[in-house]
């Protein structure tokens, strides 16, 4: 009853001078509203990040390079001079011993580009197709099939010569109602069985192919079995610099990244003068996200600096308030309320203020984050328009910052409150009656 009671009062005293009390949590709504407006766009960063990256494809993997190790010494002193041949580089016999000694772990999805076809339709136009090997289509979300089935790696190990084809080459190259499973096609490498037929993606339709353009005069991709590429072009005996070696994403990235040096060190542990390096998308997510953390929180430090002195203009205020209401002061102690009861009593006012600017604050905060995050949005889409579909611009209020923000503005309430409402406590009630 008496904490609603000094609530009544603290509402009172703030309708009573409402200028002098808006103009008192100025300080805190510039510093909370600056705080949630800068954590705002910070999480709206990472969330954008991640989003871009999750709607590029699968992004579980590791890129790994075969290295030349410079600087090392024999025995004597001597500088080793590096004299490697291709077969030093990463061989697809060792990627293949990888994935058969941890198959729960890792698998490949190589892929390449093998060229491209050039086609007669069923009309006798000509028309041309890029031509994509690709060991399988596991982990990959972003190619939709509608039709059919997609490459698999049994397709790849027998060397298969079957297609996966889009929306647009059934259009190009059959009549309006013809099944394009089963068709076979003619190339210069060869000819080879649909199997499946796929949406073509977004960035063919809003960035490749021009506005305007003739379906007849686009080049539509085709997906084959990437071993079937490597020997119809002659490229069987495969070694290579770098390498993109997939993981199961329910197993520590970490893990998996030591188990991968502990493999390449042992498969080059008699080739000193070779090293592999590993790289990872997801350990770049995490440096980015973490530097984008420390600045956020750097900055909104500095932001925060205003709240102290949103939290002296308070004090202040709650000065001139008991100077004001002195003989009040008197004569409720002089009809026996306690010290804690005045004290309590100005506490209550203070935490009010600094809480009603906080949730002023918030709000704004809020506000002007998704206003900012929207303008972002508006200029990608009018000045780069071309990278549009790349970017999933995501505008997220930090959850966190909103409960740490309210909390501190209590807190902000009780410590910058309290000394004014001790002052109004301590008050002699007597000399209290008699001030003028």
């Amino acid at each position: 009853m008496q904490f609603i009671e000094n609530l009544r009062l603290a509402l009172t005293s703030i309708a009573a001078n409402k200028m002098r009390s808006v103009l008192t949590m100025l300080g805190i709504i510039i510093g909370i509203s600056a705080v949630i407006m800068i954590t705002t766009i910070g999480t709206s960063i990472q969330k954008t990040l991640v989003n871009t990256f999750n709607s590029i494809g699968n992004m579980n993997y590791f890129d790994v390079y075969a290295q030349v190790s410079y600087g090392l010494l024999d025995e004597n002193g001597d500088e080793i001079i590096a004299d490697y041949t291709d077969e030093d580089l990463l061989t697809r016999q060792m990627l293949d011993k990888l994935v058969d000694t941890y198959p729960d772990y890792f698998y490949l999805n190589l892929s390449d580009s093998f060229g491209g076809f050039e086609l007669k339709n069923w009309k006798d136009q000509t028309f041309k197709a890029s031509v994509i090997g690709r060991m399988s289509f596991e982990g990959d979300n972003d190619i939709k099939f509608i039709r059919g089935r997609r490459i698999n790696k049994t397709d790849s190990d027998l060397k298969k010569q079957v297609v996966n084809v889009s929306t647009l080459f059934v259009k190009q190259y059959l009549p309006p109602d013809a099944d394009p499973i089963g068709q076979t096609i003619t190339t210069e490498l060869g000819d080879f069985v649909i199997v499946g037929v796929f949406e073509l993606p977004a960035i063919y339709t809003k960035q490749i192919y021009k506005p305007g353009q003739k379906d007849i005069e686009k080049v539509t991709p085709v997906y084959i079995p990437y071993d079937t590429g490597m020997k119809l072009t002659y490229q069987e005996s495969s070694y290579d610099y770098y390498a993109s070696i997939y993981y199961y994403p329910e197993y520590d990235v970490e893990m998996l990244e030591n188990t991968l040096r502990d493999f390449f060190a042992e498969e080059y542990a008699e080739k000193p003068y070779m090293h592999v390096e590993i790289e990872n998308m997801q350990t770049y997510l995490g440096m980015i996200n973490t530097v984008i953390n420390v600045v956020t929180i750097a900055i909104s430090i500095i932001a925060a600096i205003s709240l102290i002195v949103g939290g002296v203009g308070v004090m202040n205020i709650m000065l001139v308030s008991i100077t004001e209401r002195t003989k009040e002061i008197g004569v409720r102690k002089a009809l026996g309320a306690q010290n804690s009861a005045i004290r309590m009593q100005f506490v209550v006012e203070a935490i009010l203020l600094c809480l009603i600017g906080g949730i002023i604050g918030i709000i704004l905060g809020i506000v002007g984050g998704m206003a900012l995050g929207f303008i972002a949005k508006q200029l990608v889409m009018n000045f780069y328009a071309e990278y549009a579909e790349l970017f999933t611009i995501t505008i997220q209020p930090s959850i966190p910052a909103i409960l740490i923000s309210v909390g501190f503005s209590i807190l902000t309430g009780v410590f910058f409150g309290y000394y004014p409402a001790n002052k109004a406590a301590k008050m002699n009630p007597i000399d209290a009656l008699r001030y003028d």
